[in-house]
C-alpha cells in the first residue's frame, strides 16, 4: 500500500493507491484512511475534488474518530463508457475535513483512464446501379469513432471477384473521440457487357486503424451490373421506344387548366415571433407555383422561398410551409401559372400580428452574504432572489449565471464587494443593482464576536435558578465555565439562555471559538441575595383578645406570661 500523508497535519490522511486504472464501464475502489491526531474526537468528512462528480461516489461521507484513532472508508469510482470520457491521467486530491474544528487534510492522487476503441462504418445507399451509359456510382461512407482516443484511420473496399475500382475523396481521416465523418466513395465496374442480363456484386467498405491493424470497423455494399440490351428484349424494346416517342411527337395534348383549390393560413391572428402554417392545393398543368410575402399595406411582395418544387424539378402542387407572420400585418400570396397560354391564378390569405409587451423590469428583493467575516480559504454563499430577470451577473468577474440560479459559492483570498446585477429581456430597461461586501482576515486573527452576556433575572437568590443570556457572531463553538460550576457547551451559539444556580458569588467565563480555532472570552460576576422572608398581618379576633402583631421585620416579638 502506498501512501501520501502530510506529517504536520492534525488530520492525517493515506490513500489505498496513488494510481488507479481505471476500465470504462468498470469500478474500482480507494480506500481512504483517516487519522485524527487532535486531542479530542471529531466527525470527518471526505470530499474529492478534481475529477468530474459522475466519475465516483462515497457510501459513507462522514465517520466519528476518536481522538488517536484511525478510520478507513471506501471511494468507488465507475466511468461510463462513452467517447466523451476521453482516456487519460486525471490528478485528483482527496480532502477530509473535521466538523468540530475545521482541520483539513489532504492527499493526491491519479486517475488513468484506459483507452478502448470502438468503429463504426455504414454506407449510404446500400446498393448501386451501373449501366452502360451510367458506369459511375457514387456512396458516401459515414465513419463513426464511437471509442474514447483519437484514431487515424486507412479506408479502402474491395469485391472478392475485383470487377470494380474504388476511389475515396480521402483516403486516410483523423477522428476524435465521438466524431463521425462522410468520406465520397465513387464505384466503378472495369467491365461491362452490351449484351447480356443483370448480375450482382457485392462489396466491402473497411476502415482500420493506422495504429491497431486490429480495430477495424465494416460495411457491405452491392452494385448491380446492368448490360445495355438483352438479345430479345433489346429488340422489341427498341421498337416499343420508337412507336411510342412518334405516337407522343406527333399526337396533339392540350394542357390541362390550372385551379387553386385551397390556399388557407392556420391562424389568422398571431403574437408577434409566433409560427404559423400555409397550406395550398393546386390542380391542373402548373408550370410554376410562388408563395410571396407582403409586410404592411405598401410593402414589397418577395418570394419565399422561391419557387415551390419537387426534388425532381416539378411544380409541388399540394403541399404545407412554416412561416413567421411579421408587425402589425402580413399577406402571403399564391401565385400559379400553368402551361401554355393559361392566365396565372393569384389568391391571397391575411395575418394579423399583435406585437409583444414591453418587458417588465428586473428587481432583486433581496442579496446576502453569509458569513460576512471569514478566514483566508474558507467559502462564502451568496443568496439572492430576482424577479423578471432575463439574466444574473455577478462581480468582480462579471460571472454570467442563468435566471434559475439562486446562490453562488466563493473563496475571497481577501477584502471584496460582490455586486449583483439583474437584467431584464428589454435591453432598454436599466438592470437592478445590489451589493454586499466581506471581510477576509488572515487565519491567525479570531473572527468570533461577543456581542453581549449578560444575566437574565435579577436579583439573583441562593440557591434559586437563574438565566445567563449570551448573543455572538461568526462563532463554531460557545463554551460556559466557572469555579463553581460544571462547564457548559451550548447547543446555539448565535444565542440564546441558560439555567445555573449558585450560593456564593462566582465569576462566569463565556468563550467563543471560530472555525479556524481562535477564541475571544468575556466574564460577568454574579452575587446571589438572600431572599427576604414575607411579612404576613394577622386579623384581629372577633372575642376582643389582644393579639400580639409580626414586627415589621417579619420576627416575633417577645412576650411576658401575666
Amino acid at each position: 500500500m502506498s501512501s501520501t500523508v502530510i506529517e504536520l497535519q492534525k488530520i492525517g490522511v493515506s490513500l489505498s493507491e496513488t494510481e488507479l486504472l481505471v476500465e470504462p464501464g468498470e469500478t474500482v475502489q480507494l480506500v481512504v484512511t483517516m487519522t485524527n491526531r487532535q486531542e479530542m474526537s471529531d466527525r470527518l468528512t471526505i470530499e474529492v475534488e478534481g475529477v468530474d462528480v459522475e466519475w465516483y461516489f462515497i457510501p459513507v461521507a462522514a465517520v466519528n474518530v476518536a481522538a488517536g484513532a484511525s478510520a478507513g472508508e471506501r471511494v468507488v469510482f465507475r466511468v461510463q463508457r462513452t467517447s466523451e470520457n476521453r482516456a487519460g491521467s486525471y490528478p485528483f486530491l482527496v480532502r477530509v475535513q473535521a466538523m468540530e474544528t475545521g482541520e483539513i487534510g489532504v492527499a493526491q492522487a491519479t486517475l488513468v483512464l484506459k483507452p478502448y476503441a470502438s468503429l463504426q462504418v455504414e454506407l449510404n445507399p446500400k446498393r448501386g446501379i451501373a449501366t452502360f451509359t451510367r458506369p459511375l456510382n457514387e456512396f458516401e461512407v459515414t465513419v463513426s469513432n464511437q471509442g474514447n482516443r483519437e484514431e487515424t484511420l486507412e479506408l479502402f473496399a474491395n469485391d472478392p471477384d475485383d470487377d470494380c475500382t474504388y476511389e475515396f475523396d480521402m483516403e486516410r481521416v483523423t477522428l476524435k473521440p465521438g466524431q463521425t465523418e462522410a468520406v465520397p466513395l465513387t464505384l466503378r465496374p472495369k467491365a461491362l457487357p452490351v449484351l447480356g442480363g443483370v448480375s450482382l456484386a457485392s462489396f466491402v467498405v473497411s476502415a482500420r486503424s493506422i495504429a491497431d491493424s486490429y480495430i477495424v470497423g465494416k460495411a457491405h455494399g452491392q452494385v448491380e451490373k446492368r448490360a445495355l440490351i438483352s438479345p430479345l428484349l433489346g429488340i422489341f424494346l427498341l421498337l416499343l421506344t420508337f412507336g411510342g416517342a412518334a405516337t407522343w411527337f406527333f399526337w396533339p395534348r392540350p394542357p390541362v387548366p390550372v385551379k387553386i383549390e385551397e390556399f388557407t393560413i392556420s391562424q389568422k391572428t398571431v403574437r408577434e415571433g409566433d409560427k404559423a402554417n400555409l397550406n395550398w392545393s393546386v390542380d391542373g398543368d402548373a408550370q410554376q407555383i410562388l408563395i410571396r410575402t407582403q409586410v404592411g399595406a405598401k410593402g414589397v411582395p418577395m418570394n419565399i422561398p422561391g419557387e415551390q418544387i419537387k426534388s425532381s424539378g416539378i411544380p409541388q402542387l399540394n403541399g404545407t410551409i412554416e412561416v413567421v407572420p411579421q408587425v402589425p400585418r402580413t399577406t402571403y400570396i399564391l401565385l400559379v401559372r400553368g402551361k401554355g397560354n393559361q392566365k396565372a391564378q393569384m389568391q391571397k390569405v391575411e395575418v394579423t400580428v399583435l406585437p409583444l409587451p414591453p418587458a417588465p423590469a428586473a428587481t432583486i428583493t433581496y442579496f446576502r452574504v453569509d458569513p460576512r467575516v471569514v478566514h483566508q480559504g474558507e467559502s462564502i454563499m451568496l443568496e439572492w432572489k430576482t424577479i423578471n430577470a432575463e439574466e444574473i451577473r455577478i462581480d468582480p468577474g462579471n460571472l454570467k449565471l442563468s435566471p434559475v440560479d439562486q446562490s453562488f459559492s466563493d473563496t475571497p483570498m481577501q477584502d471584496r464587494k460582490y455586486i449583483l446585477r439583474a437584467l431584464s429581456k428589454d435591453p432598454e430597461k436599466k438592470p437592478a443593482e445590489m451589493s454586499v461586501s466581506v471581510r477576509v482576515v488572515s487565519r491567525e486573527a479570531c473572527i468570533a464576536e461577543i456581542e453581549s452576556f449578560k444575566v437574565v433575572t435579577n436579583p439573583v437568590y441562593i440557591g434559586e435558578s437563574f438565566k445567563l443570556r449570551w448573543a455572538t457572531q461568526y462563532a463554531r463553538v460557545v463554551r460556559i465555565e466557572s469555579d463553581r460550576t460544571a462547564p457548559v457547551e451550548v447547543a446555539t451559539p448565535r444565542g440564546g439562555t441558560y439555567p445555573f444556580s449558585i450560593t456564593a458569588p462566582t465569576i462566569f467565563k463565556l468563550t467563543a471559538t471560530d472555525s479556524a480555532g481562535k477564541f475571544i472570552e468575556k466574564t460577568i460576576e454574579v452575587t446571589p441575595q438572600v431572599r427576604p422572608k414575607p411579612i404576613i398581618k394577622e386579623t384581629p379576633p372577633t372575642d376582643g383578645t389582644p393579639t400580639d402583631p409580626l414586627s415589621t421585620d417579619g420576627t416575633q416579638p417577645s412576650t411576658t406570661n401575666p
